[in-house]
């Protein structure tokens, strides 16, 4: 897709994670600059100026809605067990209680979410949450993306429980999970707005259209080409009025609890 002017000053993040990979499928002719950015880290650079228009973490946007907007009702969605947000424990989640819980520095939204699940959900009052302990520190390690996919076939010594929270969510909420939404910095020219979205619609039509061929070159979790293919098929990349719903229950729940700014 050639755009009608180089985009070269906007810069663009991506997040390196296989449940991403189809929105990715054109992105070597991108008309914008290209930084690969762990889901914390492009929040950060968001907020700093050092980036334009990405899939951004749910949980960072609610806090940037002043500065950043939809580009398109896109992102990344899950009705049901995602596969690659995981809550691996030594014990149930009904008896963490008091836990102390190694959080991956990567997760914005997840660890959020996490706080939901244990503290609003099971009502718990005494639960640690750490970022980047050590598993032999930690009762249960919160992981997200491609390392969630790894860790899921070969679980620490100890860990014999996960939660998948995804489906925790649904069984709370009746919702769907919207992890990231692609979002553009709201003081960009409208046309530049309106090019990067319909290269992004075009890039994400082209990925949906070859999905085997963009599992089988998704190979950093470690999956079979198949085992991919079927992880990525379950994800929704278009909002609908569900998608949609749980993304405002996520908001509402977070600024009623206090979780807009989480370390």
């Amino acid at each position: 897709m050639t755009s009608p002017r180089p985009l070269t000053q906007t810069v663009a993040a991506r997040i390196p994670y296989a449940n991403c990979a189809p929105f990715y499928a054109l992105w070597a002719d991108a008309p914008f600059a290209v930084r690969n950015l762990e889901p914390r880290d492009l929040g950060r650079e968001a907020e700093s100026g050092g980036v334009d228009l990405g899939v951004m973490a749910a949980g960072d946007w609610f806090r940037m809605k002043d500065r950043f907007e939809m580009l398109a009702p896109m992102g990344v969605a899950c009705r049901g067990p995602v596969q690659s947000v995981l809550l691996f424990s030594r014990r149930p989640a009904s008896a963490l209680e008091g836990a102390r819980i190694s959080v991956t520095p990567a997760t914005s939204t997840s660890v959020r979410l996490l706080h939901l699940l244990l503290d609003v959900r099971r009502d718990f009052h005494d639960v640690q949450y750490v970022r980047g302990l050590e598993p032999s520190q930690a009762d249960a390690m919160l992981l997200i993306g491609d390392q969630a996919m790894r860790t899921r076939k070969r679980p620490p010594e100890g860990f014999t429980h996960v939660l998948d929270m995804g489906e925790d969510w649904l069984e709370w909420t009746g919702l769907p999970f919207v992890y990231a939404l692609w979002v553009v910095r709201s003081a960009l020219d409208p046309e530049i707005k309106s090019e990067m979205r319909a290269f992004l619609e075009a890039s994400l039509a082209a990925g949906l259209a070859t999905m085997p061929e963009v599992a089988r070159r998704t190979t950093d979790p470690g999956w079979s080409q198949a085992e991919t293919e079927t992880y990525l098929r379950q994800f929704n990349y278009r909002f609908g009025p569900e998608e949609l719903a749980g993304l405002e229950r996520f908001e509402s729940l977070v600024r009623e609890h206090g979780l807009l700014v989480v370390d």
